[in-house]
């Protein structure tokens, strides 16, 4: 069936009341109506305003009076998308639950203005269009500067990242999953697995395919990035990735992480893809050298199982090494440390370094670095080539610095005026740029120090076998 719909007055301001009117609705002559009234913007084509019921009388024509108005403060236009029979009262001793209206368009979309004081009413459907104009213009913007350099194009596979409907975005578009995806390889290694034990039970394909089907992956294109070459459009192009996949986890309550990049260069046309998934970070040697000792799990097992600091210890450990970001990384590690020199250092002790002389300014334990630096030099670390050719107080000094810089600017920028005005900490965090020859670096002793006192605490916490 079809119907007319208008909102009266044609030309409204946030919180004006307006009427809702349908008419020429003959089906629903004495009933109960749903109705439903969306918003376009310069920002969303289609967003839910507000829905409500409305009662049709004999004529087939029925209006609703709402008296608060719209609580839409951008410049838009309203207008009814739909209507159905509203379902009936909710019985709570039903098991069932209510089935939603079944909704059905208006004929004619008669459009409202709201909060466009210059629009006059047979102006609306010209504001719709100049809307969409400046809505294609905001998420239409290229990355980089047009016409200098050589124009690429992006397409950056995101995994655990649920989306239902493309979201457009400053520089590109998010889109959900094109396929179906199924875990068929780890089903494959599962039955090998099972394979080399003799178990006779297989995964089943079927049920595989039920229980494993996948949904959380999406695409990000950037179909417009100008860059100097295919390096630096990389680099444009994940750094777009990253703000993106920081802003969806919040909004999308997930924990996404980009997996593959395809990069097109369009003059001439040439792509190549890149794995974005972590390589193996651990020991490569093997046996018991390497930790593949079931004395060594057992006497770790203990300490995670019997002291819950230490378990949260290894978890934090863990989680900073699955850090990408080197600013996160920095911080995440150095939270370890202060986490566990709160626990384990006494407060307010005087700090003296190896020569003798006290920590400058009178720091004691009450204070960051101090603590870490008593928590560093208790747990025995051996002797140790430091990436300046320091010692520890410099090494402690340099990493918290870094770790500072991210705290309170959220990264590193050591061109940023406003953080080389930082005196206490600016001069240590810029260290962290140079590393002697054939040192592996700041972060790489930085994490290599905190497996080396978390496994101090382990060895405190450890049962005898």
């Amino acid at each position: 069936m079809t119907f007319n719909a208008r909102i009266e007055p044609y030309v409204l301001k946030m919180g004006q009341s307006f009427t809702v009117f349908v008419n020429d609705a003959p089906e629903w002559s004495n009933k109960t109506i749903s109705v439903q009234i969306e918003s376009s913007d310069d920002i969303e084509p289609l967003m839910m305003a507000m829905s409500f019921s409305m009662e049709i009388g004999d004529d087939g024509a029925g209006s609703w009076h709402h008296a608060s108005g719209f609580e839409i403060d951008r410049e838009s236009v309203v207008f009814v998308s739909a209507a159905g029979i509203a379902p009936p009262p909710i019985d709570p001793e039903s098991p069932q639950p209510s089935a939603p209206p079944e909704l059905h368009y208006p004929e004619y979309v008669s459009m409202t203005a709201l909060n466009s004081p210059t629009t006059a009413s047979d102006k609306v459907v010209e504001l719709y269009f100049r809307l969409q104009k400046r809505r294609e213009a905001r998420f239409q913007q290229p990355i980089g500067t047009p016409g200098q350099g050589v124009q690429f194009r992006a397409a950056v596979l995101v995994e655990g990242l649920l989306i239902t409907q493309p979201i457009p975005t400053t520089h590109g578009t998010v889109y959900p999953q094109v396929i179906e995806v199924h875990e068929g390889d780890l089903r494959d290694l599962m039955n090998a697995s099972l394979e080399h034990f003799r178990w006779p039970g297989r995964v089943n394909d079927e049920a595989w395919n039920q229980r494993l089907r996948r949904n959380d992956f999406s695409v990000f294109e950037f179909p417009q990035i100008w860059a100097g070459d295919e390096t630096e459009a990389d680099a444009l192009a994940m750094a777009e990735t990253d703000k993106l996949i920081l802003t969806l986890a919040y909004l999308r309550y997930a924990a996404p992480r980009p997996i593959m990049v395809a990069l097109e260069s369009r003059t001439p046309q040439r792509i190549r893809f890149r794995s974005l998934r972590e390589s193996y970070t651990g020991n490569l040697l093997g046996g018991i050298m390497g930790g593949e000792s079931s004395r060594e799990v057992l006497r770790v097992s203990s300490a995670v199982a019997t002291a819950p600091e230490v378990e949260l210890y290894v978890n934090l450990h863990l989680e900073a090494r699955r850090e990408r970001q080197e600013d996160s990384r920095y911080f995440k590690l150095w939270a370890v440390l202060e986490t566990i020199a709160i626990n384990e250092v006494p407060d307010g002790a005087k700090v003296f370094l190896d020569d003798g002389s006290q920590w400058p300014d009178g720091g004691t334990t009450s204070q960051a670095a101090p603590r870490v630096f008593e928590l560093a030099r208790s747990a025995g670390l051996a002797s140790r080539q430091w990436p300046d050719g320091g010692d520890l107080y410099n090494f402690i000094r340099t990493v918290y610095g870094r770790r500072n810089a991210t705290a309170h600017y959220g990264r590193f920028i050591p061109t940023d005026p406003v953080q080389q005005m930082q005196s206490k900490w600016y001069p240590w965090a810029v260290k962290t740029l140079t590393v002697r020859s054939g040192h592996p670096g700041w972060l790489w002793e930085l994490d290599s120090i905190v497996h080396a006192v978390v496994g101090s605490q382990i060895t405190k916490n450890a049962a005898a076998i």
